[in-house]
């Protein structure tokens, strides 16, 4: 009897141990939010009035204010009965981190698996004026400051960067190179690329500033790309047809240039050698008279060491050509 006793005792302490273990409140767990210097981050209430008529996170200026300073938030919490007993409750965050992550975005979206950002075919297809169809690649940079946070997260409402690039900005730049490219014919889509990427460059960035993205380059990747292989081909074939013309053209205007050298060389020896020729005509003069001279001197000098009357007037006469002139003063 006694141990009948003993033994109810134990199983009714039992019992009421494992309905006191059941009644005890879930524990609260300290939920914190890590915020990384790439990122910014907004502290938004879940309750309350502020609430009440929200669009989009209220307003930038709400979000201005709701911006944190700290790198690292913990996020406040309340009981939620889920239950009849006192017991039976969750914790719930009362307010809700959200963060916009700033870092660049950089995509080129291209037809070639091995260039682009994805494996896939992203390249820009537009048409020409008179109809022709082709495609183009882009390369572009965009980012958020920190400054302009606030009105990214409005606009956009927690939506990545890197989607809204390849959503939102990719779709208006397709707007405006379907609009710049159909206005031309294919000559001058070829031609006037570079204007039509300036066209791009300075509507593209004052569109997003107003959402608070920076685009820091945008551009134009390769060249036109038609989808009709035989316009592609007829177009290589030509270009390469120009070329060759070209090559001639140069060739023919070098050989013009070489003749025109050779003969200038030509010319300027042959007058280099009448020049000589002149020049060795007056030397070998200058020499003959030299040469006459000193035989003059050498004759007079040897007609002064003789004696007067000694050679008779027919061996050297007076006025003779051999004396040069030297008698006239006599």
């Amino acid at each position: 009897m006694k141990s009948k006793i003993i033994i109810n005792l134990f199983i009714l302490l039992l019992v009421i141990s494992f309905l006191s273990s059941g009644c005890v409140k879930p524990p609260k767990i300290e939920l914190i939010e890590q915020i990384e210097t790439n990122e910014t981050a907004f502290v938004v209430p879940l309750e309350g009035k502020t609430m009440e008529g929200q669009g989009q996170f209220m307003s930038i200026e709400y979000l201005e204010q709701a911006k944190a300073a700290t790198k690292r938030i913990t996020i406040p919490q309340r009981e939620r009965k889920i239950g009849r007993f006192s017991h039976e409750i969750e914790w719930i965050p009362t307010m809700r981190v959200i963060k916009v992550d700033r870092t660049p975005i950089t995509r080129e979206w291209t037809e070639e698996k091995s260039t682009g950002t994805s494996d896939k075919d992203q390249a820009i297809y537009v048409e020409s004026k008179d109809s022709i169809g082709f495609y183009i690649g882009i390369n572009i940079t965009t980012m958020v400051k920190e400054d302009d946070s606030a009105k990214f997260l409005y606009y956009f409402a927690g939506k990545p960067l890197g989607a809204v690039t390849d959503e939102n900005v990719r779709g208006f730049i397709t707007s405006v190179l379907s609009q710049e490219f159909g206005k031309r014919d294919l000559t001058d889509c070829k031609n006037q690329k570079n204007s039509i990427q300036d066209v791009l460059a300075k509507s593209l960035g004052p569109e997003f500033a107003k959402f608070g993205i920076t685009i820091s380059n945008a551009g134009l990747v390769g060249g036109l790309t038609y989808e009709n292989s035989e316009i592609q081909t007829a177009i290589n074939n030509a270009y390469v047809a120009e070329m060759k013309i070209r090559e001639n053209e140069q060739s023919k205007a070098a050989q013009i240039h070489e003749n025109e050298r050779i003969l200038s060389i030509a010319v300027t020896e042959r007058q280099a050698a009448q020049e000589f020729a002149k020049a060795y005509e007056a030397m070998v003069k200058k020499l003959e008279l030299e040469i006459a001279m000193k035989k003059a001197d050498a004759m007079l000098v040897a007609a002064g060491k003789l004696a007067p009357g000694i050679l008779p007037s027919s061996i050297l006469p007076q006025g003779s050509n051999l004396l040069f002139g030297l008698d006239a003063g006599k």
